[in-house]
């Protein structure tokens, strides 16, 4: 009876284990290979120019049916619908029994959990490791005070003073994913990818980012392939126990892939290693992937003090207080003005980790910023005019169409209407500051003590 009772256990553990085998299969082929429209109107769209920010929104791309980013309500779905499949397939060999390696189901999960993981290492990994992911505070960042940005922007803003630790964060990231393009080293790249995107989790979620959902698809992808040495991984560091690895081995020989297998292989690292890795080294050298590409004035980067403000022909003396009057203006080096006052200002909402291709969508630097209100303009024209809009989506009607006037390398005036057709005329001075992050660029971090 005993012996019965032991057979019968271990028929239904073996059923539980087919069945959650198949079930992870199907499911992460539903979250890994894209089946929407949407993914190859992208793929299709994809150009040289824009390559490390098509490519990043493309390995970011997980299915979503409720919205234009994926939701755990999303990840619901997909398991009903791997659920269901999984029971179709197993009444389906009812009628016609398959013959079926378990062993390989599950080494074919590996390789594809393995794969989609990796592509997201390398992406994230190489603009981390060529810091771009964070880019360096702008002007106006700088002369924004620490309270009127919000929490996601105070992480990113922290990463990318820090270009060093940012690189460092890079290199785990771009080891990890060539540790996983091999079967022997995975498990040692899951040792270092789940603290790593663990943490990654936790400070999505602290500090209110909206990757959250995206850094732990990466952490399941991680769980299947810890899972399958996990026993092995406590015999030996928990029972302090001599442990073999696992002895399994594919065979090839079969497989319909097997003459594909070199070159997809080939292909997978020549893409995400040695191209991708060539762009962002090349963003990072001449690029960006946040703020606008378009640039501003020439010579005209910096902050200005507003010494002269006429409104109407009424000359309106500096204030701290006054509602409208400007405090200071920053003209970046690309075409972006930000001006202060006091005014309210209605921060607009952070897209994330997602990155765009066009300056005017680019809402890095005035998004999760209070303080402020950011402008693009269109340039410096023939008449000496700028048509300043806001560049944040709640203000579509601030407008300002001025004419500039360069007294000399220090001092603008700028005069003509104000977005509620008032008369305006400004003059600027501009402050000789020095900001610390580019002090310490010119004699090093390390002779002024800092590691970092």
């Amino acid at each position: 009876m005993a012996t019965q009772h032991h057979t019968v256990q271990g028929s239904q553990k073996h059923r539980t284990q087919d069945w959650l085998i198949r079930f992870a299969l199907i499911y992460f082929l539903l979250q890994t290979i894209p089946f929407q429209w949407s993914f190859y109107a992208q793929l299709f769209a994809l150009r040289w120019d824009t390559f490390v920010i098509d490519v990043l929104n493309l390995v970011l791309f997980t299915p979503h049916f409720f919205g234009p980013e994926s939701t755990f309500l999303d990840w619901i779905v997909l398991a009903v619908i791997a659920a269901v499949a999984v029971i179709l397939w197993q009444r389906s060999e009812r009628i016609k029994p398959v013959r079926l390696n378990h062993d390989d189901l599950y080494y074919y999960l590996r390789v594809l959990v393995r794969y989609r993981l990796a592509a997201a290492l390398f992406v994230f990994g190489f603009v981390k490791l060529f810091p771009s992911f964070a880019p360096e505070p702008s002007i106006s960042h700088l002369n924004t005070g620490y309270g009127y940005f919000g929490h996601w922007k105070h992480f990113i803003l922290s990463l990318g003073v820090a270009p060093a630790y940012l690189s460092f964060l890079g290199l785990v990231e771009v080891a990890s994913a060539l540790l996983l393009l091999f079967r022997r080293t995975a498990f040692l790249a899951v040792i270092f990818i789940l603290p790593f995107y663990g943490n990654v989790f936790l400070s999505d979620l602290a500090y209110e980012g909206t990757g959250y959902v995206y850094s732990l698809f990466l952490l399941s992808l991680t769980f299947v392939l810890f899972l399958y040495d996990a026993q092995r991984f406590a015999q030996l560091t928990i029972h302090l126990q001599p442990t073999r690895p696992s002895s399994f081995r594919f065979s090839w020989a079969d497989s319909p892939i097997r003459l594909w297998r070199i070159g997809l292989k080939g292909a997978f690292a020549l893409l995400f290693v040695v191209v991708f890795g060539a762009k962002s080294y090349a963003i990072y050298k001449h690029g960006t992937l946040h703020y606008p590409e378009t640039p501003g004035l020439e010579g005209a980067a910096g902050i200005y003090n507003v010494g002269l403000f006429v409104v109407n022909g009424d000359t309106i003396a500096y204030s701290p207080d006054h509602p409208t009057r400007w405090r200071d203006v920053v003209f970046e080096k690309w075409n972006t003005v930000s001006i202060r006052s006091n005014s309210t200002v209605t921060e607009n909402r952070y897209n994330g980790i997602k990155l765009e291709r066009v300056d005017s969508l680019r809402s890095y630097e005035y998004a999760l910023a209070g303080d402020r209100q950011y402008y693009s303009y269109n340039g410096q024209g023939d008449q000496g005019q700028l048509v300043l809009q806001n560049r944040n989506p709640n203000y579509p009607d601030d407008r300002l169409s001025l004419d500039i006037v360069r007294l000399n390398s220090k001092t603008i005036v700028l005069e003509g209407l104000n977005a509620n057709g008032d008369s305006l005329l400004a003059r600027l001075d501009r402050l000789d500051k020095k900001y610390l992050i580019e002090e310490v660029k010119k004699v090093g971090r390390f002779t002024l003590g800092f590691k970092l």
